[in-house]
């Protein structure tokens, strides 16, 4: 009998680090039919603009932080939520997102995807997938992607963009470093004060 497990995420403070645990319930896998198949083929270049709120977490209740002082390490999602301040780093297996106004005094780094909404910051991105900052999110310093980097108007990355897939700066955008993509495609008002090289 196939079996499908669920899980109920914890938030609990251990020597400083909040930690987000799981445990998990066994439901029968007649709600795998249910289940929605996720694409992940999907990049936000292909959003023309209007990326899905629930792109790249759907239920991002399960996994907010609650805790403002220490590191969030997990292998699960997570989201900081708006208007919040974190004074610490973001590890996550997952992905990782940054709702409005939401700020972490550290680095965020992903196993999937990371997403900066608008008037967002931290110190640097890594991420096994696609990284968006939104409209005036700022990165202190480099951001790294295994997929595509979008930055949206007035976004700022004060260090180096090195993507494994496409690179996109939109109005205005700006990085104070090196751009590295497969493709880089520079908007006329943005800018880049360090070198362009495209990969593809």
């Amino acid at each position: 009998m196939t079996r499908e497990t669920t899980r109920r995420r914890i938030l609990q403070v251990t020597g400083g680090t909040l930690v987000v645990g799981a445990t998990a319930s066994a439901v029968s896998a007649q709600e795998d039919d249910e289940d929605e198949a996720v694409d992940d083929d999907y990049s936000p270049l292909e959003a023309d603009g209007e990326i899905d709120e629930s792109w790249p977490i759907e239920d991002r209740d399960a996994v907010t932080v609650e805790e403002e002082i220490g590191d969030v390490e997990t292998g699960d999602d997570v989201v900081v939520p708006e208007e919040f301040l974190l004074d610490g780093s973001v590890i996550a297996g997952g992905s990782v997102v940054l709702e409005d106004d939401a700020e972490v005094d550290g680095a965020v780094d992903a196993g999937e995807h990371v997403r900066f909404e608008d008037d967002t910051e931290a110190e640097d991105v890594a991420a096994g997938g696609h990284v968006v900052l939104g409209p005036d999110a700022e990165v202190d310093g480099d951001v790294e992607a295994g997929g595509d980097v979008l930055l949206q108007e007035d976004a700022e990355v004060g260090g180096n963009v090195d993507a494994d897939g496409d690179v996109v700066l939109e109005d205005d955008a700006e990085v104070d470093g090196d751009v590295t993509g497969q493709s880089v495609d520079v908007a006329d008002s943005a800018e880049v004060d360090g070198d362009v090289n495209e990969t593809g």
